[in-house]
């Protein structure tokens, strides 16, 4: 039974340590570049290994994709939990988890992540759950008199990713950094949608981070 657990344990630690790696190296050289040989090499482990694990990387990179989401999430639920923030520190904080993100990912990781379609309805199914989310927070914002009433937020949602996809296809990334981009898709619809009690509010923060 010891034996058992002692392999369960190396079995668990050693999937943790293949996700940790394929993410840096994802994130690092994008996804094409990145070949489940090359994981199996630095992690000195056999490619029969990788595989009994992991059958091929969009699984590999799948769960990658959770992992990551998972840190982001629990990262605001304990900023929402420890300092009872209101809408617009949620939306500055948020501003800031991204900024952080996109600084430390090669812009060729969002561009392939279309190529893969377990990773496209896994996506697309997360999009439709947070919207409910969504919904919620901007009520809550209108309600405080942060956001605007006037604005419809489904289709302020719909423009956004209708930017983030222009700027992939059309690749701006390879003129202006993905942190210059967010700056400016992100800041534009939040000053637009924020009431001038918001705007107010978000540039004293905004201002703090830089």
């Amino acid at each position: 039974m010891h034996k058992i657990n002692v392999q369960t344990e190396y079995r668990e630690q050693l999937k943790d340590r293949i996700l940790n790696l394929a993410m840096h190296e994802f994130y690092v050289n994008g996804i094409k570049r990145v070949k489940m040989d090359d994981i199996a090499k630095k992690l000195v482990i056999s490619k029969r290994t990788l595989y009994e694990i992991y059958n091929k990387k969009e699984d590999l990179l799948l769960e990658g994709i959770k992992m990551s989401q998972c840190s982001c999430d629990n990262y605001m639920s304990e900023f929402v939990k420890e300092q009872t923030p209101d809408v617009m520190d949620i939306l500055v904080e948020f501003y800031k988890v991204q900024m952080e993100r996109v600084s430390t990912i090669n812009p060729l990781f969002f561009a392939e992540l279309h190529k893969y379609s377990k990773i496209v309805n896994y996506l697309s199914k997360q999009h439709e759950l947070r919207r409910t989310k969504s919904h919620i927070f901007f009520k809550r914002g209108i309600r405080d008199g942060y956001f605007r009433d006037d604005i419809d937020y489904v289709l302020v949602e719909r423009f956004s990713n209708a930017t983030m996809e222009y700027v992939m296809d059309n690749k701006l990334y390879e003129t202006y950094s993905m942190q210059h981009i967010l700056y400016n898709v992100m800041f534009l619809f939040m000053r637009g949608f924020c009431t001038d009690k918001g705007l107010a509010i978000m540039d004293l923060k905004i201002k703090k981070l830089k």
